[in-house]
């Protein structure tokens, strides 16, 4: 079992199919990355639900079932299968980790309920009901006075363990940016950090997307990004940051970037060898990594992107413009993921509670 990335002619981006262990085309996977494609989603997104469908094949493959087979009761086993893989009919009675986390278990899940579904509305697939009525608390809905506060809740998803999201002390940040050998690897890491950028975003910069007399950088989707580096979402966005980021942009052109190359990304590979092509995402996880090891301090690229929405939630902005800023489809997902308060933040709020109280005497 494969997956396999292709060239499509009349395709300005690869496509990815899934190959059984013949090398064979599984047809129902390929019908559904059709469908995805041809719905606007990204070429990383058909890749991923590709990957998760490996997935269902290679449990599929071990039960000895076939697609038509899948009731609710092997999506239950499947969900167990993600999180401990045995083989069939084993039961292990030692304790052990789970591989995969709740959130990777769920979006895996996801991926295989939008394939089952797909095959189900094409007449191709018995549906499968995996959801029950539950009754929302948190809030009410645009049509609460219709639905009653109800929604659909699918049964087999795991329940997500609440994180405390980590970020970096502004000391950290500083080590981290100073442990940089390249003005190129610093500009980077300043994206995620001052900008809030993901990877993605940050690698599919064009020349043109950077307007520094204004401090501005755009977030540009493009079909065609030959560093498959995409904008999540494909929204566009502006971005403004400091004059001192901008410092470093006109500084790091100067000195590393070169004006004979055939193409305008702005981060490139500095390896002899390779100079000049556009840097991939793993050039960016190897830095990381290089970066945590010389250092010590723990941290991911994400992180540098939590420290920013963090600050800006401690700096009093409205969460509308964080969400703006951060590129999050919902403001709920903003509100989810960051407006979590420390004991500090708590602290910090009484005492400047106790400070007004006095000034009032």
């Amino acid at each position: 079992m494969r997956v396999q990335r292709i060239e499509v002619e009349n395709k300005p981006y690869p496509l990815y199919l899934l190959l059984d262990k013949e090398y064979q085309l599984i047809e129902p996977v390929m019908k559904f990355i059709k469908y995805l494609d041809n719905t606007g989603k990204s070429p990383n997104t058909i890749k991923a639900y590709c990957y998760h469908l490996k997935l269902l094949y290679e449990f599929m493959e071990q039960r000895g079932v076939i697609l038509n087979d899948i009731n609710f009761e092997l999506l239950a086993d499947f969900v167990g299968w993600l999180r401990y893989p045995t083989a069939t009919n084993v039961i292990d009675l030692q304790s052990k980790e789970a591989i995969r986390e709740e959130t990777t278990v769920n979006t895996i899940l996801n991926a295989v309920m939008s394939f089952l579904d797909y095959l189900s509305r094409l007449g191709e697939f018995k549906s499968i009901d995996v959801f029950k009525q539950a009754k929302g608390r948190n809030f009410k809905g645009f049509l609460h006075h219709v639905n009653k506060g109800r929604y659909q809740k699918n049964v087999l998803k795991l329940r997500v363990k609440k994180k405390q999201i980590r970020t970096l002390t502004s000391e950290e940040v500083k080590q981290i940016i100073d442990a940089c050998h390249t003005k190129r690897d610093k500009l980077i890491l300043m994206l995620m950090y001052e900008g809030g950028l993901r990877i993605g975003e940050v690698l599919s910069l064009r020349l043109e997307d950077i307007a520094t007399w204004d401090n501005q950088i755009h977030l540009t989707p493009r079909d065609v990004n030959v560093n498959e580096a995409y904008i999540k979402l494909r929204k566009e966005r502006t971005i403004h940051v400091s004059k001192e980021l901008m410092s470093l942009y006109t500084d790091y052109l100067v000195y590393e970037y070169s004006e004979e190359l055939e193409h305008d990304y702005v981060f490139i590979s500095l390896k002899e060898g390779y100079f000049g092509k556009p840097l991939k995402y793993q050039s960016v996880l190897d830095l990381v990594r290089r970066i945590v090891k010389k250092t010590g301090i723990e941290f991911t690229s994400h992180m540098l992107r939590h420290t920013h929405a963090t600050q800006l939630i401690r700096e009093g902005w409205d969460v509308a413009f964080i969400q703006k800023r951060l590129g999050h489809a919902h403001v709920q997902t903003t509100l989810n993921t960051y407006v979590h308060l420390s004991d500090q933040d708590m602290k910090n709020e009484f005492n400047k509670y106790l400070e007004r109280k006095e000034h009032k005497k």
